[in-house]
């Protein structure tokens, strides 16, 4: 395994401790059993070969797929919620929109590599529109939206033409909206949200409806100043433990807090550019496939946080109460980390090679 990679999920897990633990005390304990079990579920994945993900990655999307019908037929919504996001299979809840998006970047890479310059477009435009129409359905827009940017990395990581890229996009999209189109005009979420960020930005006369996770979570970053109020302080934002962590962390530890989140991000980015500029072949859409999970994801969860995009609902990777997405990102690392070890293994034979050939004095 990578043991840049491995540390940097293991700090990232510590960061999500003391924030779940700063805005829900009784829940610290669960979630850090939930991060060791997450980081457990890396290791099992980082043994799995690229070729055995390649191979079961039309599967894994089957089953998903399937997961997401059952969601709107059997599926639960959360108390004051219509919305329909999880299964619950003895007493456990799952949340399959979250596996889906390693699901799609599996299945891409797959695809993407097995057939080369001669691309089929139809099928990544059915897989990617079908699974975002099902997400639209549920409704979770922001997640649906979520899945077209990575498959729009993984495309661009295999080398796709801007006419192909085009084409996939708007078929997809078109896909997307007859599926989950119609179930969108039952709910009034999106509008709300982006009139809470309007008026963030503008008059402030709906701070205590439409606009007021995102007034709390500003005015709670103002009330820790530079260098935060430590622990034991309660954090009156909503979803202070989920989407908005990061205030949580903000709150208790300050700027050197979020910079240190920040800094931890772009260090995975950077180290998960490397692994998938390190070789060729499914390895390498798989790693940029996972770095655009788990950094873009991060980004646009950090631009909520600041007020500087519409509430999404997205959670921090890695950081954020909520077991699915601690499965779903720690399986994202974990396939970062296979293809690292691909990477690896490709690199022994031509190490050996030069350091045998011909005129390379041996060791003495």
């Amino acid at each position: 395994m990578d043991r840049l990679l491995l540390t940097l999920q293991v700090w990232l897990g510590a960061l999500g401790v003391l924030g779940v633990t700063a805005a829900v005390p009784a829940l610290g304990v669960e979630h850090g059993l939930r991060v060791v079990v997450a980081l457990v579920v890396t290791i099992l994945v980082a043994r799995i070969p690229v070729r055995t993900v390649v191979r079961a990655s039309p599967w894994l999307y089957g089953v998903t797929s399937l997961l997401l019908i059952l969601v709107l037929i059997v599926g639960v919504s959360p108390a004051g919620s219509d919305a329909k996001r999880w299964l619950l299979v003895g007493g456990i809840s799952i949340q399959p929109s979250e596996l889906m998006k390693v699901a799609v970047i599996a299945y891409l890479a797959a695809f993407f590599h097995n057939h080369l310059g001669d691309w089929q477009i139809w099928r990544p435009m059915l897989v990617v529109g079908l699974a975002a129409g099902l997400i639209v359905a549920e409704p979770d827009v922001s997640t649906a939206l979520f899945l077209f940017a990575l498959a729009f990395a993984v495309m661009l990581a295999a080398g796709t033409t801007l006419t192909r890229l085009l084409s996939i996009s708007t078929a997809a999209a078109l896909i997307a909206l007859v599926v989950g189109g119609p179930y969108l005009s039952q709910f009034g979420y999106l509008s709300d949200r982006i009139a809470g960020f309007q008026d963030l930005w503008g008059a402030q006369e709906a701070t205590d409806t439409t606009s007021y996770q995102a007034y709390r979570a500003r005015e709670a970053l103002a009330a820790a100043g530079v260098v935060g109020l430590g622990a034991g302080r309660p954090v009156y934002v909503p979803a202070a433990e989920t989407d908005m962590v990061a205030i949580s962390i903000g709150r208790t530890l300050g700027l050197p807090g979020m910079a240190t989140l920040v800094l931890l991000y772009l260090l995975v980015a950077s180290r998960g550019l490397r692994i998938a500029a390190a070789q060729a072949g499914p390895g390498s859409l798989l790693a940029a496939g996972a770095t655009a999970y788990l950094c873009g994801q991060a980004a646009l969860n950090l631009l909520v946080a600041a007020g500087l995009f519409p509430v999404t609902g997205i959670p921090l990777p890695f950081v954020s109460y909520g077991l699915n997405s601690l499965v779903s990102v720690a399986i994202a690392f974990g396939l970062l980390h296979a293809a690292h070890r691909e990477a690896r293994a490709a690199d022994a034979p031509q190490a050996e090679t030069d350091r045998t050939a011909p005129g390379r004095q041996g060791p003495a």
